[in-house]
């Protein structure tokens, strides 16, 4: 397994207080910024446009799948990572453009705050109140290790459906693997199919908590509950196939709206 990324890391010292989760705002900015960087259209109306089969930001905001993730920490600070898959890998210099333009120009919030930050592009400093030059490449994360008992950490709640109902009080770990492989053959343009493996493993023990999130829709005109599990899950004796599809979600992210910053899972031994 693999997969071509690449990372565009903002990190700022800021803090948003009352703000508890700041995916939703995070990424309500980042596509006003997107949008004035990338729109062509004098309408600036998505539905019908003459150019929305090659808009990135139509591909990001308006179809039903976007090839990007956006990765954030549980709190007020005002850190993110945006991650661009397989073909929207060497699209990082609209995004780049896009967040500059989002927290410089626009500003976060009702209160238009425009904090301090640097910008860092696979993990090397590009701005820093100035531009750097940097090429745009795209990296290809491959798993070459294999660990058959590790800890996941759900870093970020972890929205995902068993039975047609969100998850409320404990996970499936099957159901886990199958939402992995799902946007794993999405992002690879691969057909949908069952895992095609039998997962061996052991459970040791695992602790959730649901956290309930809402968030305003600007289209729909209403608040959204968001809400999804949090807690770790200890693994015993997992086959190297099983190991490789966890190490895959904890780049590209675990069950729904992981373009909103949910889904984080983190590995370790």
């Amino acid at each position: 397994m693999n997969i071509e990324y690449s990372k565009i890391t903002l990190k700022s010292d800021y803090i948003l207080d009352n703000y508890n989760f700041l995916g939703s705002t995070i990424r309500g900015v980042f596509g006003i910024g997107l949008k004035k960087i990338v729109c062509i259209n004098p309408s600036k109306i998505c539905e019908g446009c003459f150019a929305k089969d090659s808009c990135l930001y139509y591909d990001f905001f308006e179809s039903d799948f976007a090839k990007f993730r956006l990765s954030i920490e549980l709190g007020g600070k005002l850190n993110f990572d945006i991650f661009l898959f397989e073909e929207y890998a060497l699209k990082a210099p609209y995004v780049i453009s896009a967040i500059y333009k989002a927290f410089r120009e626009i500003g976060v919030t009702k209160k238009r705050i425009k904090p301090e930050f640097m910008l860092y592009f696979n993990d090397e400093l590009i701005y820093d109140n100035e531009f750097l030059s940097f090429e745009n490449k795209s990296l290809i994360y491959e798993i070459n290790d294999y660990k058959k008992d590790v800890i996941v950490f759900f870093k970020t709640p972890l929205r995902i459906k068993e039975n047609n109902k969100f998850v409320r009080d404990k996970v499936k770990f099957e159901t886990i693997l199958r939402s992995i492989n799902h946007r794993y053959s999405k992002l690879k343009n691969q057909p949908i199919e069952k895992l095609p493996f039998l997962p061996k493993y052991e459970i040791e023990f695992e602790n959730y908590s649901f956290v309930e999130l809402k968030r305003f829709s600007n289209r729909q005109k209403s608040a959204m509950k968001f809400g999804g599990l949090t807690g770790v899950m200890s693994i015993k004796n997992i086959d190297e196939q099983t190991y490789k599809y966890l190490k895959i979600g904890e780049l590209i992210g675990v069950g729904k709206q992981v373009t909103f910053g949910l889904g984080k899972i983190e590995l370790k031994e």
